[in-house]
């Protein structure tokens, strides 16, 4: 069986980051390598970033041209969901994509304000405003 390595960055120039690599050798035995990120994941990972970043952008822009509440630009900076915010909030799922809607936001009480605030951990001023 040829050897199926992955390649592996020895200098630490290549990424800050060690890896786990695993693959066969050649009497077919499974290996592990440890070596840092190289080119190919630091660009993979850039473009998986700048992605998150558009969406950051887009939830961002709906929210000032009054189409989302500032959930939605939460929610989209800190990587999470309806269903993660429910549990991370103690809010059901169905209120908290309910309060997504930018009128039901305004009319939300101090109370639910600051569970969503505290999930954030923003205060409810920020909450309110998107920066």
């Amino acid at each position: 069986m040829e050897d199926n390595s992955n390649p592996v960055y020895k200098d630490q120039r290549h990424g800050q980051s060690k890896e786990l690599l695993y693959s066969y050798d050649k009497d077919g035995q499974f290996q592990r390598t440890v070596g840092f990120h190289g080119e190919p994941d630091r660009i993979i990972l850039q473009q998986a970033w700048d992605h998150f970043n558009e969406r950051i952008e887009d939830a961002r822009q709906r929210v000032i041209a009054g189409k989302a509440s500032p959930i939605v630009y939460y929610m989209e900076k800190f990587l999470a969901d309806p269903l993660n915010l429910s549990m991370m909030a103690g809010i059901s799922i169905w209120r908290v994509k309910w309060h997504m809607r930018p009128g039901v936001f305004k009319r939300l009480n101090e109370k639910t304000l600051k569970k969503y605030a505290d999930a954030f951990n923003i205060s409810i001023e920020q909450l309110k405003k998107v920066d």
